[in-house]
This record gives C-alpha cells, sequence and structure tokens, in this order.
C-alpha cells in the first residue's frame, strides 16, 4: 500500500468512525466498564475507611508489608494508588474487557456492515474474547517487564538516555500491540476463535504494517501525557497535592474510555472491509 493510498485509508476510516461517534450504544458499555472502575478506585481511596479496609487489606497485603503499610498512611496511599489502578484494570480486564470489547464490536458491526448480530453473540464468545484479550496482554505486560531488565545498566544514572529508552519502549509497546490489534474484534467480525483471531491479525498487520501501526498509534497518543503523568507520582506528591493523583486516574478512565471505543470502532471498520474486498 502506497503513503497515499494508506493516508487516505486512514482518514476515510477515522472519518467513518466519527460520523457514528455520538451514538450512546458505543460508549454505554465502556461507559459501565470505567463506572466500575471508578467505583472499586473510590473503595481504595477510602482504604481506611472502617468498612473498606477489612475486605481490601487482604487484597493489598499482597504487594508485601511494605508496600500496605505504605497504603496505610497518608500520603502513602496516593503514592502507590496508580500501582494498585493498574491491577485492578488488569484484574478487571481479564474478566470483562474483552466481553465490552465484543458488545461495542456487535454494534459496530451493525453500523459498518449489512449484518445485523445480536449481543448473545458476544456472550457467546465471552470465553473467546477472554482468552484473547489475556494473552496480548500477557505479551505486552512480559515486554515491559523483561525489555527494561536487559538495559539497567546502560541507563544507571542517565536521565538522558532514561528519557530515550521509555520513548522507545512506547514505541515498542505500540508496535506489538498493533500485531494483534485485530484479535479481539475478530471474534465478533469474523466468528474467529482463539488461534485464529490472533492468526488473522498478525495476517493483516504484514499485509498492512504502517497502516496498521498508526492505526494503534494515534488512540494511544491520547493516553501518553496522562501516562507519563502517573509514572511520575513522586514528584505530584512532592511539589502539588498527594489528592491530584486520585483525579489523574480518574481522568485516565476518560482517557481510556475514548481511546477503546476509537480503537474498537475503526478496528470493525477495517475488518468490514477487508471481508468485502476479499
Amino acid at each position: 500500500m502506497s503513503v497515499v493510498l494508506g493516508l487516505n485509508r486512514f482518514i476515510a476510516v477515522y472519518l467513518s468512525v466519527f460520523k457514528q461517534i455520538f451514538k450512546g450504544r458505543l460508549w454505554l458499555p465502556f461507559f459501565l466498564y470505567a463506572l466500575l472502575q471508578f467505583i472499586i478506585l473510590i473503595a481504595v481511596r477510602n482504604y481506611v475507611h472502617p468498612a473498606v479496609y477489612p475486605v481490601l487489606s487482604p487484597v493489598v497485603e499482597l504487594f508485601g508489608e511494605r508496600p500496605a503499610n505504605i497504603f496505610s498512611h497518608y500520603p502513602g496511599l496516593f503514592l502507590m494508588l496508580p500501582t494498585v489502578a493498574q491491577w485492578v484494570k488488569l484484574v478487571l480486564g481479564v474478566l470483562f474487557e474483552g466481553l465490552v470489547v465484543g458488545v461495542v464490536s456487535v454494534y459496530c458491526l451493525r453500523m459498518f456492515s449489512d449484518q445485523r448480530p445480536n449481543l448473545s453473540l458476544a456472550i457467546a464468545k465471552w470465553p473467546t474474547l477472554l482468552i484473547v484479550w489475556t494473552v496480548i496482554t500477557a505479551v505486552l505486560m512480559a515486554i515491559n517487564w523483561f525489555v527494561p531488565g536487559l538495559f539497567t545498566d546502560l541507563l544507571y544514572l542517565n536521565p538522558r538516555r532514561q528519557l530515550m529508552f521509555g520513548v522507545g519502549m512506547r514505541l515498542l509497546t505500540v508496535a506489538v500491540y498493533s500485531l494483534f490489534i485485530y484479535a479481539v474484534p475478530s471474534v465478533i467480525v469474523y466468528k474467529n476463535g482463539v488461534i485464529e483471531a490472533l492468526k488473522d491479525s498478525v495476517r493483516l498487520f504484514i499485509r498492512n504494517p504502517i497502516f496498521t501501526f498508526f492505526l494503534a498509534l494515534v488512540p494511544y497518543l491520547l493516553s501518553v501525557p496522562i501516562s507519563y503523568a502517573l509514572e511520575n507520582v513522586d514528584t505530584i506528591v512532592a511539589k502539588f497535592t498527594p489528592e491530584l493523583v486520585f483525579y489523574l486516574i480518574i481522568v485516565s478512565l476518560v482517557i481510556d474510555m475514548i481511546v477503546n471505543v476509537l480503537v474498537t470502532g475503526t478496528v470493525v471498520k477495517v475488518l468490514v472491509a477487508e471481508n468485502e474486498s476479499a
């Protein structure tokens, strides 16, 4: 695919999604998912409350005795809040995010094609959606856990290299994710199983690697500023106010909702177009 054709296709895909962007059914599943995360975040924020502490303390203790002690005191709770929020997001993601993407994919499939699948399709495909989402998440987590360890000596006490490495890791994460960006929606659009979903996604990436990379990159860029801020939580707590961390995480939930709508909508649009041209 030439650069011009790829750019035209990219713009056309986004225009198709933006024409549907204000339809509430696209947002409702992701809104409910974000609301569930918000409710848990409120509970975590009030960790020392007598009604909350007995329930959450065994979970927090899984992080270790020292982190649990830090979490129980101000402003330690806010220092650890992004980490706890990420683990909450991970657990909820394993359980529900694949299903939520599946439901929105059903709505998008109705919008962009002549097919009229029922929401029961997403329910029936829940186990497959869960497994595919978990595999992708596990791959991305493994990369972000193990790759930095290979460069520890090179980055030690070198802020410039650390900054460049951070940018490189973000681009690597997007590149790997773009390999699998089609997988979860394809479970709905193509009625794929786990292996077929992963294989089809890699196949589509190989066919249009630059197009697919930017399909993943553009929504991801929306989350970079808030992600960077939460990676520097020590600075926020020291120079501003600890409570700001809590509000930034709320903002991140809203941004995640927007990113998920854009990614799911554009990917389903591409999958439908690929199916029609086959």
